[in-house]
């Protein structure tokens, strides 16, 4: 990953919002406070009103944030330094170098801890101290700029490494979730949601081409084999049913289990002659294999299965799933194990 790629927020949206808080409360706070500070020299008029300027500079960006894509990469990598520069800035434009001036160091580190993967918040972290430096070290006397840095830098430090671990052990368990929402646990198939958004993707291209077939398939007397061999052997010939379906599908064609024992493959790119022909591969591969139980035993299974295409058959995913379940519906009143097409006769392999 480039150093442009460390800047970017794994959620633009969650990033926006949190940049258009940080942003909005360390620049009104700085600029309501900053005539007020104690003791020391006061700023002039001509740097208030350019500390002002600067700070409306980062209101702005910061409630523009809110719409920043995720496509805008640059504006997501130069923003948060360019904040960091903003709060050098005023607070020399203010001559400000208490401690309430430096704490907003924090507000950049937080962004960068929460927002970012560890490369991006090194990036941050890194930068919010040499702010500090430059504060400090332009404003105080050495010995009195060493030690605010030293307590700044600590606070920095600890604060972006507890919180990046924070967020890393979350954007772990987030992935996890998500993972465990695509896959079937028990199949290793897609599920029916990334499964349907595969399919609308594929049909926006259906009219073009060879369009996009769809099969569905319930395994014939499966209920029977549930009740003669037991739950557990009924789960493992849908694991082996599901390996050898993966086996003979293209790269790019989708396999998902909708639920109990019914399993939809979406065939993009592929003709309805050549999907009726795929079908009645499939349909005679799962006659020859050699389904296993756990004892031992031998079973031969069989497949009854729907195929319909788009655009012959339906232009929407919500028809063409209607068109191949009744399909299969026929293909199961004509006897089960074989292949029905919409809007054809029956093929019996």
């Amino acid at each position: 990953m480039t150093a442009l790629g460390w800047m970017q927020p794994r959620d633009p949206r969650a990033a926006g919002r949190a940049v258009s808080m940080l942003g909005a409360v360390a620049a009104g706070v700085t600029l309501v406070f900053a005539p007020f500070q104690p003791g020391g020299e006061r700023p002039g008029t001509s740097g208030l009103l350019l500390a002002a300027g600067i700070v409306a500079l980062v209101v702005l960006l910061s409630v523009l944030a809110r719409y920043f894509k995720e496509a805008n990469t640059l504006a997501w990598a130069l923003c948060p330094l360019l904040a960091v520069a903003a709060i050098v800035v005023v607070d020399l434009l203010t001559n400000d170098s208490s401690v309430a001036a430096q704490i907003f160091f924090l507000f950049p580190t937080l962004y960068g801890a929460s927002q970012l993967r560890p490369p991006g918040a090194v990036v941050m972290t890194a930068a919010s101290l040499i702010g500090e430096l430059v504060v400090v070290g332009i404003q105080l006397p050495a010995r009195e700029a060493m030690v605010d840095a030293g307590y700044v830098a600590a606070a920095l430090i600890t604060t972006a490494v507890l919180l990046t671990l924070s967020s890393e052990r979350q954007a772990r368990l987030v992935a996890k979730l998500e993972q465990q929402a695509a896959v079937d646990p028990l199949t290793g198939l897609l599920t029916r949601r990334v499964f349907d958004k595969a399919a609308t993707s594929a049909l926006s291209g259906a009219g073009t081409d060879n369009g996009t077939s769809l099969i569905l398939l319930d395994i014939d007397h499966f209920k029977s084999i549930n009740d003669r061999f037991g739950h557990p052997c009924g789960d493992e010939v849908l694991v082996q049913l599901a390996e050898l379906l993966m086996e003979k599908t293209r790269p790019g064609d989708v396999v998902c289990r909708l639920g109990g024992d019914e399993v939809a493959m979406l065939l993009p790119g592929c003709a309805r002659e050549a999907a009726e022909r795929r079908a009645e591969q499939v349909l005679e591969d799962v006659r020859a294999y050699p389904f296993t139980l756990e004892t031992a035993e031998h079973l031969q299974v069989s497949v009854s299965m729907g195929l319909a295409h788009a655009p012959s058959h339906a232009t929407n995913l919500r028809d063409l799933y209607v068109a191949a379940d009744a399909a299969l519906y026929r293909a199961k009143q004509l006897g089960r194990d074989q292949v029905a097409s919409a809007g054809s006769r029956t093929s019996h392999g």
